[in-house]
């Protein structure tokens, strides 16, 4: 199965004239479905970025989709994950789920991750899970890397990755052994991030979030987590010699120090793929916030 962002254009029909006493030419009602084919024209030739989120019906996916829409690069956004569209959302976004193309389909179907590239420009891989550390292994490795090969395929131009704070080199998140939990979501994220920058290294966006925090819509209800985030980011990052002091514990004083705002994290993610700049690009949270 092929997906289009767009239905085909009817065709054209033939214009007739009638000329009158005044030598002036006036169109019959055919004009007006002309008119209507020369508007859609202009509006795919305005939408300039065609943008596949993958996992695009989650927490941050809905958030990523809702910026790309909300953006002044035009993006026809397309959303792929498993179930499809999101069952529930924030108030604040929802008019904009409705103008995302969503598309039902397992990542790790081959068939399925290739129609949903066709006609994609850019890609922003929101992927991730927890559970066994080898199911995050799969999850938060393997799905996008997997992603990565088909969009260098299509002839995708740009590739962006939710990653983690925990990624880099000397990280305290890195040394757990394989028997720790959350092992496999580093290691996976990890793996990831290695393939993007080898196989896209002029075109990739790398963002290294920790704690997302935002509204979060859930079937009980819509969860706050910004009354958490919000606070323990101020205290991990604007309090001087306090903040130092916590950000010198392994691995808490970097998720203390690391948490974003889920909006912040969506315009660093469209605004970095959407630029021209051919170069690779990793954002941490310092940088993530400036959004």
């Amino acid at each position: 199965n092929e997906y289009n962002f767009f239905p085909p254009p009817p065709s054209t029909p033939q214009l007739t004239a009638t000329h009158s006493s005044d030598s002036s030419y006036h169109t019959t009602p055919h004009s007006s479905l002309l008119n209507t084919v020369h508007l859609l024209d202009i509006h795919l030739n305005m939408a300039t970025k065609r943008l596949l989120v993958l996992g695009g019906n989650g927490y941050v996916g809905q958030n990523i989709c809702h910026v790309a829409l909300q953006s002044t690069s035009n993006y026809l956004v397309r959303g792929l994950s498993r179930s499809g569209p999101p069952s529930t959302t924030p108030n604040h976004i929802t008019p904009s789920m409705d103008k995302v193309e969503w598309i039902k389909g397992d990542i790790f179907d081959k068939s399925a991750r290739e129609d949903a590239l066709d006609g994609v420009d850019v890609v922003i891989s929101c992927i991730g899970a927890f559970g066994s550390n080898e199911f995050m292994q799969r999850i938060c490795g393997d799905a996008t890397i997997e992603a990565i090969a088909s969009a260098k395929a299509k002839g995708v131009q740009k590739f962006g990755f939710v990653s983690s704070a925990q990624v880099y080199e000397g990280s305290a998140g890195l040394s757990f052994p394989p028997s720790v939990p959350m092992h496999g979501y580093f290691q996976g994220k990890y793996r990831a991030e290695q393939e993007l920058s080898q196989v896209f290294p002029d075109g990739y966006v790398i963002a290294r979030p920790g704690f997302i925090y935002g509204p979060r819509t859930t079937p009980m209800g819509v969860l706050p987590l910004q009354m958490i985030g919000s606070p323990v980011s101020f205290l991990g990052t604007e309090l001087g010699p306090l903040s130092s002091l916590i950000q010198s514990v392994p691995f808490v004083g970097k998720e203390c120090s690391s948490m974003v705002p889920v909006e912040s994290l969506g315009r660093a993610m469209v605004e970095s793929v959407g630029s021209e700049e051919k170069r690779g690009v990793i954002l941490e949270a310092e940088d993530i916030r400036k959004f």
